[in-house]
């Protein structure tokens, strides 16, 4: 029986390495067919804003990472609405190109579902 692993991606995308270690951890498990799914919450709803130029911050682009993650197999990624909605963002500011965004009202439960958590 297949466990269900989560990623749970809460910090912002520059400022500190959590963010895209988190992204490298979720293509890694999905390297080793353990696909995760990640939900995006707090401010890591950021990470899924498109064209991000961190450059001007001594920082690397997360962009690569998420567009790697259909190659993996991820095709879809959900996001917490109440995140979005405490950052007046909406699901249509979010980046769609590369996979679908599911919005999930009730975070608590969506991650009650799963086995495992890595908190990112």
């Amino acid at each position: 029986m297949t466990k269900k692993l989560l990623a749970l991606c809460r910090q912002a995308p520059y400022g500190n390495a959590l963010a895209r270690e988190g992204l490298e951890a979720v293509l890694a498990a999905a390297a080793m067919e353990q696909a995760p799914d990640l939900l995006f919450s707090g401010d890591g709803v950021f990470q899924l804003l498109p064209q991000q130029s961190p450059q001007a911050i001594g920082q690397k682009s997360l962009q690569r990472n998420l567009q790697a993650l259909p190659m993996f197999g991820i095709e879809r990624v959900y996001v917490c609405n109440k995140s979005l909605a405490q950052r007046h963002l909406s699901i249509e500011q979010l980046a769609r190109e590369q996979f679908e965004i599911v919005p999930v009202a009730d975070s608590g439960a969506f991650i009650g579902n799963y086995d495992s958590v890595m908190n990112f």
